[in-house]
């Protein structure tokens, strides 16, 4: 059914989004700040959009080939259900063509990095800055 996930969100914005937002370390304030950025059906629509991209994302990174020398810090924080595929995705970018990959955990980050850890994501973002 088109846009069921806008039509079954729409008006319990709070409900659906606080419930993802408890992963982290937001304030209330910040929670309502959120949840308000996501208050109309086309706020919503644009946010689903973004997963409804995924199987044609997929599709055109299949379709990408050669050596890809910029370098990916692919990280996660070390309670994130993800922690544990860093790893092999890793392992497919590197199979894939990029060369600089490097990986590692952000300790007590779970989903949202900027937030939990703000700090560890900033040193990571001034060490692999200034790297060559």
């Amino acid at each position: 059914m088109p846009r069921l996930a806008e039509k079954l969100v729409d008006g319990r914005q709070a409900a659906y989004f606080s419930y993802f937002f408890s992963f982290g370390k937001f304030s209330p304030s910040e929670v309502t700040h959120f949840v308000s950025s996501y208050a109309t059906r086309a706020q919503l629509h644009g946010a689903f959009e973004m997963y409804r991209a995924f199987p044609e994302n997929a599709l055109w990174n299949r379709a990408q080939h050669g050596a890809n020398p910029v370098p990916l810090f692919l990280g996660a924080g070390d309670k994130s259900p993800f922690a544990k595929l860093i790893p092999k995705m890793a392992n497919d970018l590197r199979a894939n063509g990029f060369t600089r990959v490097s990986t590692g955990l952000i300790e007590g980050g779970v989903h949202y990095l900027v937030q939990d850890q703000p700090n560890a994501v900033a040193q990571l973002i001034e060490k692999y800055a200034a790297a060559p």
